[in-house]
């Protein structure tokens, strides 16, 4: 009677969690190599830069109807990543940013990069009459491309750009 009872009694053997265990691993490495996660966050992160960058030409260009010229030094290349001077507040206040001038009147903020470290950063310089800002994109590289600009691996935006050499 005693066999009976342990032969009618079930149980989930080792090889069987083997198999399960490889079936779920199987389905999210596919999940994972049909997601994407990481090209998802680089084209979330560029998606943001063009926004940013539109954003930063309209408050240059509003700046320079309002007071007759562009913000900041002439001729000085100015980068998201590094502050112009040690009175500057943080790099996106609109008081005292990365572009050394005060923009309180035009935007909250001042847009800086969403990595902003020595590769992916914002770049801005003016002359008199023309000024240029770039951002280097991580994803999306038809904007680069189709800017007109001088430097294919930036997106560059402005009304002269060739300020900033590739």
């Amino acid at each position: 009677m005693e066999s009976k009872i342990l032969k009618s009694q079930k149980g989930i053997t080792i090889l069987e969690v083997v198999i399960a265990v490889f079936i779920l691993a199987l389905l999210f490495a596919s999940v994972t190599l049909f997601v994407d996660p990481v090209g998802m966050r680089q084209k979330s992160r560029d998606s943001r830069r063009l926004s940013d960058i539109s954003a930063l030409e309209r408050i240059i260009s509003e700046y320079r109807v309002d007071n007759g010229q562009y913000p900041d030094v002439e001729n000085i290349l100015r980068q998201s990543n590094v502050l112009p001077d040690p009175s500057s507040i943080s790099f996106n206040s609109s008081q005292a940013g990365w572009i050394n001038e005060d923009f309180r009147n035009y935007n909250s903020i001042l847009n800086a990069d969403p990595v902003n470290d020595a590769t992916y950063h914002y770049l801005y310089i003016h002359n008199t009459s023309s000024f240029e800002l770039n951002a280097k994109l991580e994803k999306l590289t038809e904007p680069s491309l189709e800017d007109g600009g001088n430097d294919p691996d930036m997106y560059e935006v402005g009304n002269n750009l060739n300020l900033i050499a590739p």
